[in-house]
């Protein structure tokens, strides 16, 4: 299956090394867990969400910029029928030539003001009509933004404290086994000796960093697998519930129900369906 815990970014264009897209999430949508070494900014448009990073769990609404630090381990979850937001992922070394060393930086998750939505606005604009020296007003534009960062809304934080914290490793690491073993049996023990940390200290430090427990965690997962595996067209409910990792149906039915807010039936036709009116109906989910 894709693993997609590191988001190791490609930057297709090197005159402007940036990832731009618009992204609407329902409650059911899914984001799964994960970090990247770039700087990531969410400009929220429309509706609320929840957004987690490391530590830190805030609530945005319209008008609010996430700001994703350097490798910090994030999702994002809609707390209103539909949530819009922009993204914007900016290259490590595309920051570090602009004058943000995000490296060395920690910003604090919500910024909410009045000149970093204008900046925003003003990439926006840039990349949505890409007039003439377009690259250059965008790069101008994220360095303003950047400096704006730096001077009001960096994060007072002890460098030294953060290194102590081993819980953030602990969960990357146990995202990563997670994900490899997805569709085998799967034990809390084998998770947390795998991570390298006793059960007790593994499980209180998974539920404080990730907001869920490793069970709900797996059974998040396995569900949107599932969910990808039934909108490929190429898998029923019973092979979808098998390779997810899901040994009893009855349990899948329940537990995807629960996670998705539907029956894996249902989605099986929708998400088909969907495939076919859009003119893709030989849109395939590939296992790697």
């Amino acid at each position: 299956m894709q693993t997609s815990e590191y988001e190791a970014a490609t930057f297709p264009d090197p005159e402007l090394p940036v990832i731009f897209h618009l992204d609407i999430l329902h409650p059911e949508s899914q984001f799964p867990i994960h970090w990247q070494d770039s700087l990531e900014l969410l400009y929220f448009v429309e509706g609320r969400a929840e957004v987690r990073s490391d530590t830190v769990c805030q609530q945005f609404a319209t008008g609010d910029i996430a700001v994703i630090n350097s490798n910090h381990i994030h999702d994002v979850q809609a707390i209103s029928p539909v949530c819009r937001y922009y993204c914007l992922l900016a290259e490590r070394d595309l920051c570090q030539r602009l004058g943000a060393p995000i490296g060395e930086l920690r910003f604090r998750l919500r910024v909410c003001d009045q000149e970093a939505r204008e900046f925003f606005d003003m990439i926006v604009d840039e990349m949505m009509t890409k007039n003439a020296f377009y690259k250059s007003a965008v790069k101008a534009d994220l360095g303003c933004l950047l400096v704006h960062l730096c001077r009001h809304w960096l994060d007072a934080w002890d460098f030294e404290e953060i290194k102590r914290d081993n819980r953030l490793d602990m969960v990357k690491a146990a995202i990563r086994y997670i994900r490899e073993h997805l569709s085998e049996e799967l034990s809390v023990e084998a998770i947390s000796t795998a991570a390298g940390f006793s059960k007790y200290y593994f499980c209180r430090g998974f539920k404080e960093i990730t907001g869920r427990t490793v069970i709900d965690y797996i059974n998040y997962t396995r569900c949107g697998y599932a969910r990808q595996l039934l909108a490929s067209g190429r898998y029923n409910v019973s092979e979808a519930s098998e390779r997810s990792g899901f040994g009893n149906l009855s349990y899948f039915t329940k537990t995807y129900k629960k996670y998705m807010g539907e029956l894996p039936s249902k989605s099986e036709k929708e998400l088909s369906y969907k495939n076919h009116v859009n003119g893709n109906p030989n849109n395939r989910f590939t296992d790697k």
